[in-house]
């Protein structure tokens, strides 16, 4: 039978504390020293003990910090390390204790945070037998875990992580609104939405939010508006002449870069050779002397840079050796042979102060290979130098964009050569004469007989795209016999077969037009300020006949004369039992007061002809304060009449396009409105016949019935009314300037004017019958037709302007403006001259109409997805997180934390 380990150490220890004898007796038969083997066993079992209380004191600590995971390792080890016997009994219990409780802690924390797999897999490993398998609380917590009704398993860690973040941006939000940066705050609420879409703390905020910002914009529209009145009020002032203020001076322009051909010929011309001394020598002796001293006298400050490449080809492209050319005869200045570049093919004359150029005596013909070379100049360009070569041995200057070839004349150097572009959509049609048209009308019903047309062009169709031969030419590249170019919309290439340096100028074309898919966005406000000003203060006299010293002699004043009849509405007291005002007699009639046809204030003379019912009646300011006398003699009666009455009309229209640069866009906010402009004229028949007649014997009223056609349209024509802009935006090279091409043009209609007139049956007089000796009944006058001719009257306000702008400013066009104003200062002679009480008998009317239209145009740049080139975004400020202190844990007491789901913040 084998017994376990334990037993049998305890036997032996058992042994060794008996008697010696009896140990002594047990130590003769065993292979090893019972006393040393316990003696070891006791030393790690004290040594376990030690290093099993440091891992309780570690884990006691990790608890204090809240890190239960860690603190469970440690205890775990502790246990491990102690053995069940009466010596360790103690200290491992407590081990297996904290254990058990750091265990529980982090399953609860497991819990909290939606991991509820770890939670169980902690739990389990306390009720393990080799820990606590009796544990009460972790049984219970197990269940609870176990139980899908006590907890809910959809709270996630994501789920957690969610709530935290939500939390975070809420109080963010809160932060910025708090400090009036409500775009970011209404930016937190919308990332709160994107995670809980029924957030309801994000929409009430968004709605604070929405609210402040629309407080801000009234007080914007208010300012603006104040303004617009201001500027319309400050247009009467007069500028100031200016005295002393000198004209600008002169701008000096930098020097402008050059490239490829134009960098090298730059460099010939400007580098000068001191002095060139050839006597016998060689084309390529000559062409490497140039060469060394184009890098010596270059003055380029990049070493890579230095010099110009000459590159000596005696033979042409096939390989044969070229033919002798005839070479001129030598005079004291040597002629230049055509070179096959402009500006070459005519002689070149020696520069001022050098000498004559002693050219070698030669036969009829010169080859390359063989020429020979003398010439002797001082202080003459690079280029002077090849000219003089050249011609004198038969060859012919080309200039690459890299390097300079003397070729012979038969080579051929206009090479068509074909290559490939990869160039944006709108390359070709970039140039074309396309519109981007924004339109919002409301059309008029299109019937009736006649033609009518649209004045504006209200169809339009997609420009044809131009072809790519033509685009080309006609920004200036020279397509020779044999050239091509194709335009593929597929794939966006444009295949070209040209000579190289025409194919320069494509490439530079490309370059220009490649990765500048800039758009432009266009927005246009039409804002009209109208504003009514009315004041009056005015005096109305009633006086009534009174006695003169006795009962035969009477006084009185005042007649309506040529003003308005006195009507008993406009005045407050009456005769006892009338309804006469008191006073009766008009002493201030001819002072006009209000509005209407014989009043202060009437309409202008268009208005009139437009508008002739809205005019009325004259009325009469209302009324104030009155005194009256009415037992007085006389009586009397006075009216103070006064007025301040201001009326603002604000019209705004805010219509947006996008286009591309250079491509004019139309934005139409308009109502089409059509009128005839062709009638045909009444039809009144020649004969008439039949009638009725009404009365009895005697005679009566006979009525003639005669059919009229009235006036017809026949021709109709559509005219735009509302506001219409054109705009040609074109980006600058900066990638920030905008130049602006603005036509903004706003047509109102103001009213119909009839040209017609009735057309009348004339009256018939009464007759007498020879035969009945009666009285045939008069017939008046009847209206056959009104023959209305209506001819609309418009009023237009354009401007034709250029600007140049920033990315994302505004211009503002003003200066449509138009004030009328009207005063009245009537007063009754004498009375009304007296100082002091002459007021009482004066009337003061100032009216003031003022209309301001200002137009705002913005401009701004963005990306084909529609984004801003440059952001104006606010950025986010860096927010420094601060850490929670921990909670401080008491040891071996303290409640569990609360398991409860915690729920999103609404």
């Amino acid at each position: 039978m084998i017994k376990p380990p334990l037993v049998t150490f305890c036997s032996i220890l058992g042994l060794f504390t008996l008697g010696p004898a009896y140990a002594g007796s047990y130590q003769s038969s065993a292979p090893h020293s019972v006393q040393g083997v316990a003696e070891r066993e006791i030393a790690r079992r004290q040594e376990n003990m030690a290093r099993a209380a440091e891992l309780i004191a570690l884990g006691d600590k990790a608890m204090q910090a809240g890190d239960y995971d860690a603190a469970g390792q440690q205890y775990k080890l502790a246990v491990d390390l102690l053995n069940q016997c009466v010596n360790t009994k103690e200290l491992r219990q407590k081990a297996i204790e904290r254990f058990c409780n750091a265990r529980i802690r982090l399953a609860k924390q497991r819990v909290n945070e939606g991991r509820f797999v770890e939670a169980k897999a902690a739990v389990e490993e306390v009720l393990k037998p080799a820990y606590s398998p009796g544990c009460h609380e972790a049984r219970i917590l197990l269940a609870h875990i176990m139980d899908p009704e006590y907890f809910n398993h959809t709270m996630t860690p994501k789920f957690h992580a969610n709530v935290e973040q939500v939390k975070q941006w809420l109080i963010d939000a809160k932060q910025f609104y708090d400090t009036g940066r409500y775009d970011m705050a209404f930016k937190r609420y919308e990332q709160v939405l994107n995670i809980d879409p029924y957030n309801v703390t994000a929409r009430k905020g968004e709605e604070l939010v929405n609210s402040k910002r629309d407080d801000y914009q009234i007080e914007a529209y208010a300012e603006t508006r104040s303004r617009a009145l201001w500027k319309l009020d400050k247009a009467w002032e007069n500028p100031v002449r200016k005295y002393g203020v000198a004209g600008s001076g002169i701008i000096d322009v930098g020097p402008i870069g050059t490239d490829g051909v134009a960098r090298i010929t730059e460099k010939l011309n400007k580098i000068t050779v001191p002095k060139v001394e050839f006597k016998d020598a060689t084309v390529r002796e000559a062409i490497d002397f140039l060469k060394q001293k184009s890098r010596e006298l270059d003055t380029d400050p990049d070493p890579g840079k230095k010099g110009v490449n000459i590159v000596l080809q005696l033979t042409d492209l096939s390989g044969a050796s070229a033919p002798a050319a005839a070479a001129p005869a030598a005079p004291a200045a040597a002629a230049a042979a055509p070179s096959g570049i402009p500006g070459l093919d005519t002689p070149a004359p020696a520069p001022a102060g050098a000498p004559a150029a002693a050219a070698a005596s030669a036969g009829p013909a010169v080859n390359p290979n063989e020429a020979r070379v003398t010439l002797s100049l001082t202080q003459v360009p690079l280029m002077e130098v090849l000219k003089y070569i050249t011609s004198l041995s038969g060859l012919k200057i080309k200039i690459d964009p890299y390097a300079v070839s003397i070729v012979p004349l038969t080579t051929m150097t206009e090479q068509l050569i074909t290559k490939e572009f990869k160039v944006p959509p709108g390359f070709i049609t970039s140039q074309a004469s396309g519109d981007s048209t924004t339109s919002m009308s409301a059309s008029a019903t299109k019937s009736g007989g006649g033609g009518g047309g649209s004045a504006a062009g209200n169809a339009s169709s997609i420009a044809k795209r131009v072809q790519a031969k033509e685009f080309l030419e006609n920004n200036g590249v020279v397509f020779p016999q044999g050239a091509s170019a194709n335009f593929i919309p597929s794939s966006s290439r444009l295949i070209v077969k040209n000579t190289q340096d025409q194919l320069d100028l494509i490439e530079s074309l490309v370059e220009a037009s490649n990765g500048n898919a800039t758009q432009v966005e266009i927005e246009s406000k039409f804002v009209e300020i109208t504003q009514d000003n009315l004041k009056e203060l005015s005096f109305d006299w009633l006086l009534g006949q009174f006695n003169i010293g006795g009962k035969k002699v009477f006084g009185g004043g005042g007649t309506s004369g040529d003003g308005n009849t006195v009507s008993p509405s406009d005045y407050t007291f009456t005769q006892p039992g009338s309804t006469s005002p008191v006073g009766t007699n008009p002493l201030t009639a001819g002072n006009r007061t209000g509005s209407g046809a014989n009043g202060a204030i009437s309409a202008n003379a268009i208005d009139a002809l437009l508008f002739p019912a809205a005019l009325g009646a004259s009325s009469a300011a209302p009324s104030i304060f009155s005194v009256s006398g009415v037992f007085t003699d006389p009586q009397f009666q006075v009216q103070i009449r006064a007025l301040n009455q201001k009326k603002g009309v604000d019209l705004l229209s805010a219509p947006r396009v996008t286009t591309k640069s250079g491509q004019r866009a139309t934005i139409e906010v308009i109502r089409e409105f059509r009128y005839p402009t062709e009638f045909q004229p009444p039809q009144i028949p020649q004969q008439v016949g039949g009638g009725s007649s009404s009365g009895g014997v005697g005679g009566g009223t006979t009525v003639i019935h005669i059919p009229i056609t009235p006036t017809t349209p026949t021709a109709f024509e559509t005219r735009n009314t509302g506001v219409t802009l054109e705009v040609e935006p074109v980006v600058g090279p900066d990638g920030a300037t905008i130049d602006l091409n603005l036509v903004p043009q706003v047509v109102e209609f103001e009213g119909f004017i009839n040209y017609g007139s009735p057309i009348m049956n004339p009256a018939s007089p009464s007759t007498l019958d020879a035969l009945t000796g009666l009285f045939t009944a008069a017939i008046p006058a009847t209206v056959l037709t009104p023959n209305t001719i209506n001819q609309p009257i418009f009023s237009t306000r354009k401007i034709t302007t250029s600007v140049s702008i920033w990315d994302n400013s505004t211009v503002v066009i003003g200066g449509l403006m138009r004030e009328d104003v009207q005063k009245v200062e009537d007063k009754v002679p004498f009375l009304g001259d007296m100082p002091l009480l002459g007021r009482l008998f004066r009337s003061s009317v100032d009216q003031h109409l003022k209309r301001n239209l200002v137009i705002f145009v913005s401009a701004r740049l963005i990306n084909p997805a529609g984004d801003p080139i440059i952001h104006e975004e606010e950025k986010e400020d860096a927010i420094e997180s601060l850490i929670p202190p921990a909670a401080a844990v008491v040891p071996g007491g303290g409640g569990l934390p609360e398991l409860a789901p915690a729920p999103l913040p609404k």
